[in-house]
């Protein structure tokens, strides 16, 4: 290689890079809303029950189905392109969520908020896997950092600007901020193209004989169960915490401020700890989940809303390296697939983060509020369990 095209693969790399970075952390302001603005949304439309989940359930839900494009995509469309119609779809519907009369149509809105939101952070996480290969594990770790970012600032944000905007105006915010990142992308890329005559990352066309080669080894299966209840245990604790510490301490500021607190630590995890968990990526994971059971319990038994938000510190410096780990360990043996190997990962998580609010609005609501905070509990045992026999399973390498 010389020096010339040694140079515009690493304008290319670092484009792609800035990219992916820009993009998610714009998406984490917009994955973070939904649990923040649940009482205002609540109260606007008086929802009851299984409703008050429903907000959340459905942008997963769209997430979940984006995942079937992505991967038909894969090889035959640019990812700079999906990235950019993904964020224009984004900032139309965050418009038609902001307007909405009805929660019919509110409805609506979060499910093709959702399915942008998964466009964006398929192709965010695989292109740091293409573009920085070697070094994908800490790059990885930046991508969830700067993600980790967006959301420790979304809980104080979006309350101070709910007082002056309110939850709509919010969502015409993200909206305006989703047409800035198309502007961005779209310089960053053009730019690197326009200087370089070689393309760094050529992934092969997706066949149904991917999908099943892939889901006949055993490791996979058992990342995909890691997976599953480590977005599980995440979710549920996310996305209900607010509702949670308004209902039983009348403290929905702690409960958001649980949700900085978190981020916080997750953040420090991602930036600091990347180069360490990568020694032995499975069993950090596997002590993360036992340490994630273990904060959450405590925390929830305590009686002290305090305590609950310094827990959820402690949930947050545990939990933090769980998707950047599982994100390279899914594309371990599959180059030139990631885009299949991510969707894949995304698709199980998605499951859990549709799930998990519905669960967590049934049984506190029907059964107990304490009860159901032990949902993510349960979870994170079994993320552990899930990451423990993928660490014994043989590696495709």
């Amino acid at each position: 290689m010389n020096e010339t095209t040694q140079k515009h693969n690493e304008l290319m790399v670092k484009a792609a890079t800035s990219a992916a970075f820009i993009s998610i952390i714009v998406y984490s302001l917009v994955v973070m809303m939904p649990g923040i603005i649940i009482n205002e949304v609540v109260e606007a439309f008086s929802l009851e029950g299984t409703d008050e989940g429903l907000m959340s359930a459905l942008t997963s839900f769209g997430f979940m189905l984006s995942l079937f494009f992505t991967v038909m995509i894969q090889g035959r469309v640019k990812k700079a392109a999906v990235l950019i119609f993904a964020f224009a779809l984004q900032a139309v519907m965050l418009v038609v969520c902001g307007f909405s009369p009805t929660f019919i149509l509110f409805c609506l809105g979060c499910t093709f908020v959702g399915f942008s939101g998964g466009f964006i952070d398929t192709v965010s996480n695989s292109t740091i896997v293409d573009v920085r290969k070697k070094e994908s594990a800490k790059y990885l770790g930046y991508l969830h950092g700067l993600f980790g970012v967006g959301s420790l600032l979304s809980p104080l944000a979006f309350i101070w600007a709910i007082r002056y905007i309110d939850w709509r105006g919010v969502h015409y915010a993200l909206a305006v901020a989703s047409l800035i990142v198309i502007l961005l992308i779209f310089v960053l890329t053009r730019g690197a193209d326009k200087k370089s005559n070689t393309t760094i990352v050529r992934e092969h066309l997706f066949t149904k004989a991917d999908l099943f080669a892939y889901i006949k080894v055993k490791r996979n299966i058992a990342l995909a169960f890691a997976g599953f209840f480590c977005m599980f245990a995440m979710a549920c604790t996310l996305v209900w915490i607010v509702r949670y510490t308004t209902l039983r301490y009348d403290a929905a500021e702690l409960g958001a401020l649980s949700i900085t607190v978190y981020w916080i630590c997750a953040t420090v995890n991602r930036f600091f700890f990347a180069g360490f968990v990568k020694r032995a990526p499975m069993t950090f994971f596997a002590l993360g989940g036992l340490l994630s059971a273990a904060s959450v319990l405590i925390g929830v038994l305590s009686g002290n809303p305090v305590v609950l938000c310094a827990l959820m510190g402690v949930f947050g410096l545990c939990s933090g390296h769980f998707i950047p780990v599982l994100v390279r360990e899914f594309a371990i043996g599959y180059d030139g697939r990631t885009t299949f190997t991510t969707s894949f990962l995304m698709f199980v998580m998605v499951i859990a983060r549709v799930v998990a609010p519905l669960a967590m609005a049934f049984v506190s609501t029907q059964i107990s509020l304490t009860l159901g905070m032990m949902i993510p509990v349960a979870a994170a045992l079994l993320a552990m369990g899930s990451g423990l026999l993928a660490l014994k399973a043989k590696n495709p390498v």
